[in-house]
């Protein structure tokens, strides 16, 4: 028997365990109440559709400058394979570990070297994580000081508030002082007794692509600089996102809910990756977050649910143009 066949069984599973999960919430919180509030983003769904598209037209600057270096690809060919990688991740029970890869991949196909195609990929998703980090911290410590959460939230909150610090501080030594950090921890995870055997990464490649890696992130501070700008500026479209749905609901919130909103819920899809779209587990997270600021609970169902469709779209789109890639191998740098 093939690996295949438990893969999907689980992957079955896991789905189906999602979606009860999604219809216990929607008739919980109320079928009527949520349509009506899904129903009533109308009109508005086209500018929140128009606002994730300059997200992800943001991240693709940033994408674009992490491989500047090589001067291979066009900006439109990284908004491609931003696309492409949306419709992965979205679609699938892998999350950014299948996403990511697919993106290296896509690269490779405009002719950069695996290694350059793996800094590019990795800088940019490490930048967008650092970025994501701080308004997971910002926002989780302004819950924690002004809100009055229940015990288990409390503890989650500064659970997640230690590690996202951790990485932070790990993240900035090793930028700043040149730490190989992920050599270290590939030939750390190499000696593992259960984990080691699956490790076939060569020690040099792995310093070569740090090198590359310290190239976008420290060699050049104005232009590191920049692309955190941008990926802020990304994120900062996620909160106005927020704050439209949040409009369409009709019920009183605070300027500062947006904001908060987004950094609770910034690693939903990290967290629940093994999830086929994160069905159930996204609406769950955001039910439990309105609730928690003051909001209800129904609401944040209903606007899980239209931030869902609109990265179908954009999923959509990306499938739309996985046809369009050909292969320019002839061009490509050796490895």
């Amino acid at each position: 028997m093939t690996r295949t066949g438990p893969k999907r069984r689980y992957r079955t599973v896991l789905l189906g365990f999602g979606c009860g999960l999604f219809v216990y919430l929607l008739v919980r919180l109320g079928t009527a109440n949520i349509s009506s509030l899904v129903l009533g983003v109308g009109w508005y769904f086209g500018l929140i559709a128009a606002i994730y598209a300059g997200h992800q037209l943001i991240r693709a600057i940033a994408y674009w400058k992490c491989i500047a270096a090589s001067g291979r690809s066009s900006y439109w060919e990284i908004v491609r394979i931003r696309l492409s990688g949306e419709a992965i991740q979205f679609l699938t029970s892998t999350g950014p570990f299948l996403a990511e890869p697919s993106k290296v991949l896509l690269l490779r196909r405009q002719g950069l070297s695996t290694k350059h195609a793996v800094a590019a990929t990795v800088s940019e998703y490490l930048i967008y994580l650092l970025t994501s980090a701080a308004f997971a911290v910002a926002g989780l410590t302004y819950l924690l000081t002004n809100f009055e959460l229940s015990r288990p939230a409390s503890a989650a909150a500064k659970v997640l508030i230690c590690i996202m610090g951790a990485f932070l501080l790990a993240a900035i030594c090793a930028i700043s002082l040149r730490i190989y950090l992920i050599g270290a921890i590939i030939k750390g995870a190499s000696r593992l007794p259960l984990v080691g055997k699956h490790v076939r990464l060569k020690e040099n490649d792995v310093r070569d692509t740090e090198d590359l890696l310290f190239v976008v992130l420290r060699d050049r501070p104005l232009r590191f600089l920049f692309i955190v700008a941008v990926e802020f500026a990304a994120q900062a479209l996620l909160v106005l996102e927020l704050f439209v749905l949040l409009k369409t609901t009709g019920k009183p919130f605070s300027i500062l809910h947006p904001f908060l909103i987004e950094a609770a819920t910034k690693f939903i899809g990290l967290a629940f990756f093994f999830i086929p779209g994160q069905v159930g587990a996204s609406e769950g997270t955001y039910a439990f977050i309105f609730k928690t600021v003051g909001l209800p609970a129904s609401a944040g169902f209903a606007l899980a649910v239209a931030r869902r469709l609109r990265s179908l779209l954009v999923a959509g789109a990306g499938l739309a143009l996985a046809p369009l890639w050909k292969d320019s191998t002839p061009s490509r740098e050796p490895d």
